[in-house]
């Protein structure tokens, strides 16, 4: 099902058909993003226009109630979790905050009951949870909403440190080994020069038998812009650039797990479409409010103005949907890798060795 609708409530649709557009690297020299330009980014907003910041949070907002409804589903308790990359606490915001029916003119009787049963699992796995320990590399980020009132109905205890997520150095948070029942990262991942080390030491940092449950933009994300601005750039400059950060391949994410150490993994894909953009003018902004913007090493210092016009129609040419009202607006996709993986332990079901079986399915069949 493909529906677009405005960008403060975005759908999900199943997607499977993912590109494969970032090469992982087994050597840790190799560096694909400027980590430090990142931090700056992502710590320039929330001082400079913290309302703008949250307003654009309607991504990781939608990607963490996914998160909790996967949550819901695991009948444990999650003692101690590291909200890992946490940004400004988008999983304790909706963790918190009661989700309200549409408005009275759209809201079926389906919308009423899925609406109940999220609040549902909001409270029981809020009641999991006695302490959420939250890491980002962005102090800026990480403080921005820390005197909200939805706090108060947290029945656990909340801990803040800064600390890069790559490096893993923070020595209270990151440093003990098999501390965390329950890992969760929402939407960080991606910026991560060194993947696989970095999910081998959330990986260290589990209990046995703990759960690492994270999101991850893959590499159909946002490829309406890209193939506009690559189009354009084209036309206007006889080649192009790297405008738009390389992503993980759907394929790729069950072997790092793998090879990180996890076992029983569940991989699933959902887009996000988002759609109501005016403009691409309107896409980026949303994008540098988020922190989002392209931050690759090797990424051009500015835009063309004509290479941005040029894109602008393009992209409605090809990707714009008319309204009733014959106003063309732009969808934006956001494809989401969501990944489940468990710390090895004894206690975990094992395959049956081979040729312990006691009935044919010849017998069967």
């Amino acid at each position: 099902m493909a529906i677009s609708i405005a960008r403060s409530r975005p759908v999900y649709r199943s997607s499977r058909d993912i590109l494969a557009v970032r090469s992982l690297a087994t050597n840790s020299q190799f560096k694909v993003f400027d980590r430090h330009s990142k931090k700056i980014q992502r710590s320039r907003t929330p001082i400079l226009s913290p309302d703008k910041s949250r307003k654009v949070e309607y991504i990781r907002d939608e990607v963490a109630i996914r998160t909790i409804e996967r949550l819901a589903f695991i009948t444990r308790d999650f003692t101690k979790t590291l909200d890992f990359g946490s940004n400004a606490g988008n999983f304790l915001k909706n963790l918190c905050e009661s989700s309200e029916y549409p408005p009275a003119g759209v809201c079926t009787e389906e919308d009423k009951f899925m609406v109940d049963q999220l609040n549902k699992d909001k409270v029981m796995v809020r009641n999991k949870i006695k302490e959420l320990v939250m890491v980002d590399s962005s102090k800026e980020m990480l403080n921005r909403d820390i005197d909200e009132p939805y706090l108060e109905s947290f029945p656990g205890v909340v801990k803040r440190y800064e600390a890069d997520e790559e490096a893993f150095s923070h020595e209270e948070a990151l440093q003990e080994s098999n501390q965390y029942d329950a890992v969760i990262s929402n939407l960080s991942l991606h910026w991560i020069n060194d993947l696989p080390q970095t999910l081998a030491n959330i990986n260290r940092v589990l209990k046995p038998d703990g759960v690492f449950l994270g999101t991850i933009v893959g590499g159909d994300t946002l490829y309406e812009l890209r193939t506009s601005l690559q189009l354009a750039e084209q036309e206007r400059m006889g080649g192009m650039s790297p405008r738009v950060s390389p992503l993980v391949h759907l394929n790729d994410v069950g072997s790092l797990l793998n090879r990180a150490g996890f076992s029983m993994l569940t991989i699933d894909s959902e887009d996000i479409v988002v759609g109501g953009y005016p403009d691409i003018v309107s896409i980026c902004e949303d994008l540098q409010y988020m922190g989002e913007q392209n931050s690759v090493l090797s990424r051009p210092s500015y835009l063309p103005k004509d290479v941005l016009i040029a894109a602008n129609e393009i992209y409605k040419a090809l990707h714009g949907e008319q309204g009733p009202d014959g106003e063309i607006t732009l969808p934006a996709t956001f494809s989401v890798i969501f990944v489940i993986g468990w710390k090895k332990s004894e206690n975990q079901p094992q395959p049956l060795k081979r040729g312990t079986g006691q009935v044919s399915l010849k017998d069967v069949l």
